[in-house]
């Protein structure tokens, strides 16, 4: 359960002498001023605000910034625009804007990556690729590369297809001991269209992708 919400801090506190309580009508009171911010999981994230109250030091009587009679309203205001954020309310915005760059940076590496391989396809790599012409949901599914002959890479299909990125197959699926060849120049057309979604290499065991399925004449693309 993700805690979020706002909550506030104080952030300066100076005597107000020439300030008459409304309550006790002394004449010593505090101005404390507060930051309101927006908190994720208790880590601040931006600050959305500034307000301020007056703390009467007699009688602990507070007095609501609207409350506060014009005459000192100026000076209120004043003080609040010169009484700096601390920077550390915007700790979480940092933190998503870091992550996010995180995951920008992460994804140009990926594709890098993925443009080597395809520059130089081995036997064993695995692609996933969508279909957008699909018409159900199960858009997604698998070629394995057999054998490299030059710019000639020879492919078998898995025998399902799936609804999204899959790092393993489903334990009923393989790929057909069946290939056909594609040029290396189509699988780089693929990823430039964004169809080609992942290029899988180094794989463990434990994913499926080594295992091996009979084609059968009926067999037809299953979904999973």
């Amino acid at each position: 359960m993700i805690a979020y919400g706002w909550s506030a801090k104080n952030i300066k506190q100076a005597p107000l002498e020439s300030y008459e309580c409304p309550h006790c009508q002394q004449k010593q009171s505090e101005l404390v001023i507060f930051a309101k911010y927006i908190h994720i999981f208790w880590i601040p994230v931006f600050p959305i605000m500034k307000t301020a109250i007056i703390v009467c030091n007699q009688c602990k009587h507070e007095t609501e910034e609207k409350a506060i009679t014009l005459g000192t309203q100026s000076t209120i205001k004043q003080l609040k625009s010169a009484v700096p954020l601390p920077k550390y309310m915007f700790s979480g915005l940092l933190l998503i804007l870091a992550a996010i760059g995180y995951f920008i940076y992460d994804g140009m590496q990926t594709d890098k990556l993925e443009l080597t391989y395809l520059d130089a396809p081995q036997r064993r790599d695995v692609y996933l690729i969508k279909n957008n012409e699909e018409k159900t949901e199960h858009k997604h599914y698998l070629l394995k590369v057999r054998e490299v002959a030059g710019d000639s890479v020879w492919v078998s299909n898995s025998s399902f297809n799936y609804n999204g990125i899959v790092s393993e197959l489903d334990p009923k699926d393989g790929f057909y001991d069946v290939m056909y060849g594609m040029h290396k120049n189509d699988l780089k057309e693929i990823k430039k269209t964004g169809d080609l979604k992942k290029v899988i290499r180094d794989y463990s065991s434990t994913a499926g992708f080594d295992r091996e399925i009979e084609f059968l004449e009926t067999d037809s693309m299953g979904v999973e």
